[in-house]
């Protein structure tokens, strides 16, 4: 069992290497990104997986960079730190900082932000009280908290810092006193039974995700998001992985994800979750504020900054724009999130992110072949691997061969990644016999599907025409829908993982329709200036767009339109980021293909069911609801076909 305590919570169930069940917090509470685990979602996994805590062998506990381990009820679950490892497996840590080094380092600053009134004050303290709600009704004391370990072993060269050049030319041969060094033993108790499991470094569980997941064999694997300034190892890491084995390298030092968001914060674009919307701004602006001074890591920049890189990042930006003659009254005004001063500050911002990620990986591919491990394949992980035009460049432009981004690159998906790497890593248990060169590529939709009785209980009662059709001839109908012009919600067994909507859970349009994009956008009240993504049919993908690795299954590369005629998820630059489905996604695909049949175009627009600042709909008692307040005209429901 997987136990994710930070921000994107989830508990998940892995039997044999394969996940049995998935439950991702924010889509039942329906707080976004949610924070901090509760007993009932614990329980949740276990009944869907058909399995008691008495039948789980191993728990992997992993949480957020600072977040403590909080749970609503903690005479029902409970996580403590062991002195020793319970299968008698390497535990670096223990072995150089001895026994009590867990209660050395354990800590957390969630608590702190949350109830110290400096602390909440700031941007980073009022993200963090949109994410654990809970607070409001309870204080301090009342919260019972375990504190987490985010520092494990390190090397002496780490600690002195190297820029990208130098980690070029490190030897960064794989180490099994890494591979041992960032995991603790611990117990975790839940209705009075008692299991024997580890607590995983973050980074080491985002790694782990991407992978095992990937179906390759051997890969190299960088890992890197939103927290601190590359200082450290907590921004984000390099790994090899060989066969079950993932060896830590090195860190990377990187601090682009924390600019990213501070850069998205400033322009208005929200607390929470600003990056996604600061990608879309980018395209609208000129990257006239890109200097050299700003390419490297956080020890190349340190000394050609006076402060940290978010603060002089955005007072260079403003100091050029001012010398340029930029009128910076809009500046950080979400209604005017277009003007030149704020989209070319994001499409600066964009390019700086893309130029030094792929110096970041270039690095690690010359550091590999000079170690000795010359490798071919890259995974990418945590938050910066949802940044498609990025990704793109890394496949496109840099050394590595195949690239892999797996659907849930976010901290939703090191629930899964902590569980894989207890599994794998640590306990050598061997990969899957079909794993290859080509990576699987799997269908991402790991929540539980409702049961029949739950979707009619859904529709039974409200004023509203219900047809109820096999899922081809539902398909078949929404293509009809889509022809006929008209915004419908489908709604298709389990959700996705992850944070895009990938067919299961998603809004649909006629991509030919211009007038669709605003449309789809004050449907779902979100600015206007946002762009929608394109899923097209496998088979026809290069047909429609260029200069991307396919397939590309998660939404997760950017790619140019090649045609004219689906304008509606075309963005202003001339790029969409596209989705590529193929038959194991049945209705989804069967609908894209009635539509293709009828129109010639193999491409719908896809958009995420949910309102604006809410997580994916889960349930269909959701997707109904959802269906009511808003604009949309048909609503399918595992088979049924809802109309006012």
């Amino acid at each position: 069992m997987g136990l994710h305590f930070g921000h994107d919570a989830a508990v998940t169930v892995v039997r044999d290497g394969a996940v049995v069940s998935y439950v991702l917090r924010e889509r039942h509470t329906r707080v976004k990104h949610a924070a901090s685990l509760q007993v009932a979602t614990v329980r949740q996994a276990l009944d869907a997986a058909g399995i008691t805590a008495a039948d789980i062998d191993v728990v992997a506990v992993c949480s957020t960079q600072q977040v403590e381990l909080i749970v609503d009820d903690p005479a029902a679950l409970g996580v403590a730190y062991a002195p020793a490892d319970p299968f008698g497996r390497p535990c670096t840590l223990l072995d150089e900082a001895g026994p009590d080094v867990a209660a050395e380092r354990a800590g957390g600053t969630l608590l702190d932000f949350l109830y110290d009134a400096d602390l909440a004050a700031t941007w980073l303290g009022r993200s963090y009280a949109k994410l654990y709600p809970e607070h409001e009704r309870r204080t301090r004391a009342d919260i019972a908290a375990v504190g987490w370990v985010d520092d494990y072993v390190t090397r002496p060269d780490w600690a002195h810092g190297r820029g990208l050049a130098e980690l070029a030319a490190a030897d960064l041969a794989p180490d099994e006193a890494l591979r041992h060094g960032f995991h603790l033993p611990v117990t975790v108790t839940l209705d009075g039974v008692e299991r024997p499991g580890y607590a995983v470094h973050h980074h080491l569980a985002h790694a782990a995700s991407s992978y095992y997941g990937s179906g390759f064999d051997e890969a190299a694997v960088l890992t890197h998001d939103g927290y601190a300034d590359g200082e450290g190892y907590h921004s984000g890491m390099y790994y090899l992985g060989r066969g079950p084995a993932l060896y830590p390298l090195a860190p990377h030092h990187l601090g682009l994800g924390g600019l990213y968001d501070r850069v998205g914060v400033a322009l208005g674009l929200g607390l929470v979750g600003p990056a996604g919307k600061l990608m879309g701004l980018a395209a609208y602006g000129r990257p006239r504020f890109v200097a050299a001074r700003f390419l490297g890591n956080h020890y190349d920049l340190r000394s050609r900054l006076p402060m940290d890189l978010a603060s002089a990042w955005l007072r260079h930006c403003r100091t050029e724009a001012t010398r340029m003659g930029y009128d910076l009254e809009p500046f950080g005004d979400p209604a005017r999130a277009t003007a030149p001063i704020n989209a070319d500050i994001a499409a600066s911002t964009q390019r700086l992110f893309e130029l030094v990620r792929l110096e970041a990986v270039r690095s690690l591919h010359g550091a590999l072949h000079g170690s000795g491990a010359p490798v071919e394949r890259l995974c990418l992980s945590g938050g910066t691997a949802l940044n498609c035009p990025s990704n793109t460049t890394v496949a496109l432009e840099g050394p590595f061969a195949q690239v892999f981004v797996e659907p849930a690159c976010d901290d939703g998906g090191i629930a899964v990644g902590a569980a894989l790497a207890v599994y794998h890593s640590l306990l050598d248990n061997p990969l899957p016999a079909d794993a290859g060169p080509r990576g699987r590529f799997a269908p991402p939709f790991l929540g539980a599907a409702p049961s029949p009785d739950a979707v009619a209980d859904a529709a039974r009662g409200a004023q509203l025409r219900v047809e109820r059709l096999t899922l081809a001839a539902a398909a078949e109908r929404a293509a009809e829908d889509l022809v006929a012009n008209r915004v419908l919600a489908w709604f298709e067994g389990g959700s996705e993982a992850g944070p895009r909507a990938l067919g299961h859970r998603s809004v649909l349009a006629d991509p030919r329709d211009a007038q669709n994009w605003p449309r789809v956008n004050r449907i779902k009240s979100r600015e206007p200036w946002r762009p929608f993504a394109p899923a097209v049919l496998a088979e026809h993908a290069a047909e429609w767009f260029a200069d991307v690795p396919l397939p590309s299954p998660y939404m997760l590369f950017n790619a140019r339109v090649r045609r004219s005629d689906i304008p509606a998820v075309t963005h202003v630059d001339g790029t969409a980021r596209i989705q590529t489905v193929d038959a194991s996604i049945a209705g989804y695909h069967a609908v894209i293909s009635g539509f293709h049949r009828r129109t010639g175009v193999p491409v719908v627009l896809n958009t995420s069911l949910n309102g604006p600042g809410e997580p994916i709909v889960e349930r269909p008692e959701e997707a109904l609801a959802l269906f009511l307040k808003t604009d949309l005209d048909v609503l399918y429901l595992d088979g049924l076909r809802i109309t006012r």
